[in-house]
């Protein structure tokens, strides 16, 4: 699916591109995020675990009214109706089968709520024969510094009140590239929706009907993909060195 990602060059010139009005006059100083997991759910009553609870807001773009917007929300989507919490299932995917029926998702994409979830790379884990640990790969766009995830966005409000912005990356069957790399577990074979610049503003502007014709899997040969250190298999670690590929082993 698409569990973890980074992003390490600016979204500025992206929303620039776009014409999106920030939500804020003062996005503050940028910095390189190279191992972006999606926020933890609550911890039950009485939990011993002493670090805190990690919550993630990736920036995204999106229509409200008739503008673009660009905002940070909460990763993963949080159901309209789950009062600001995350859930303790996974939302942090949408499969594009599955989202005009599912309830965690129904609503967004009734409503046409898709965003644009903004990206420089993203993380796999592949299974090897005879490796107990997964491989993890780094993959992106081929020669391009940032792309955007299709995504659906949803408004909750949490118990005080608070609007809660939140969002879910959708995802869809792998081209043969991916399914090389996402080879193992329940949700095998499944990759996240790619949108290169030229087919953005479609996923934000389309009718339901014309937004689903561009859930398609990017080609294998638009893609990059290297091997990696299972440093990335830690998401607290925030370091460059991350990226760097590494030789595999027969």
């Amino acid at each position: 699916m698409c569990g973890r990602f980074n992003i390490i060059t600016d979204p500025s010139a992206w929303m620039s591109a776009l014409d999106v009005v920030r939500s804020s006059d003062d996005p503050g100083r940028f910095e390189p995020r190279y191992n972006i997991g999606p926020s933890e759910p609550p911890r039950p009553a009485g939990s011993r675990r002493a670090t805190p609870r990690r919550i993630t807001r990736v920036p995204i773009a999106y229509r409200r009214g008739d503008e673009f917007v660009g905002e940070d929300a909460i990763w993963p989507l949080i159901p309209v109706w789950a009062r600001g919490e995350v859930p303790r299932y996974s939302t942090a995917n949408a499969r594009s089968e599955e989202m005009a029926g599912k309830n965690s998702y129904r609503n967004a994409w009734k409503r046409e709520q898709r965003c644009l979830i903004y990206a420089s790379g993203f993380f796999e884990w592949q299974a090897r024969p005879g490796r107990k640990v997964k491989q993890p790969w780094h993959i992106r766009l081929r020669g391009q510094d940032d792309f955007a995830f299709g995504g659906l966005w949803e408004s909750s409000r949490a118990g005080d009140g608070t609007e809660v912005l939140s969002c879910t990356i959708v995802t869809l069957p792998a081209n043969s590239l991916m399914r090389e790399i996402h080879n193992a577990g329940r949700n095998r074979h499944r990759m996240p929706l790619i949108l290169p610049r030229d087919r953005q503003r479609a996923w934000l502007d389309s009718s339901p009907e014309s937004a689903m014709g561009l859930v398609a899997a990017v080609r294998s040969d638009a893609l990059e993909a290297w091997p990696l250190s299972t440093a990335v298999n830690n998401p607290n670690l925030n370091d460059p060195r991350i990226l760097e590929p590494v030789t595999l082993g027969s």
